[in-house]
């Protein structure tokens, strides 16, 4: 048998450090008319969770990113760390993004988090971990301010 790219020979699986590569750049090329990269990465049976959202299904996940690409301006993420072993990805990332509603189209600046879980070379889970207020709530004009105000009393 010729091994294939990609796989290991001794099991027939995609490693853990390559998926990993594959999920930094799909999601470094991700955007509303690019998502064939990142359904290669998905099991049928995905479980996918954010501070939003929950969803069983690969269908269901591809929608939602459908969904939210189509509102931003611009998305991009710098990886900062991976650690993995046999089964399982953590990766720290930042993410820049611009939507025309929030901070008046500025891009944003989001640290997250990403713990995944694999099988046969693709993820089953993705529970994805980031503040939603640095995100979206800080950006509101009128609930920008007031988080503003608690965090300057907070730190007195």
């Amino acid at each position: 048998m010729t091994p294939t790219p990609g796989f290991n020979s001794a099991s027939n699986f995609i490693s853990v450090e390559h998926l990993a590569k594959r999920v930094m750049n799909a999601y470094q090329t991700c955007g509303r008319d690019n998502l064939d990269n990142v359904d290669s990465l998905y099991t049928a049976d995905v479980y996918f969770e954010d501070p939003t959202h929950a969803m069983q299904g690969k269908e269901a996940l591809l929608d939602y990113f459908a969904k939210v690409f189509a509102n931003l301006e611009d998305c991009s993420f710098k990886f900062h760390q991976t650690i993995s072993n046999s089964t399982d990805i953590f990766m720290s990332w930042t993410m820049f993004v611009n939507h025309p509603k929030l901070k008046s189209g500025e891009t944003i600046r989001v640290e997250g988090a990403s713990y995944l879980k694999t099988r046969n070379g693709k993820i089953y889970y993705q529970r994805d971990y980031f503040d939603m207020g640095a995100m979206v709530y800080e950006h509101l004009p009128l609930i920008g301010r007031i988080l503003n105000n608690v965090k300057q009393r907070l730190g007195q």
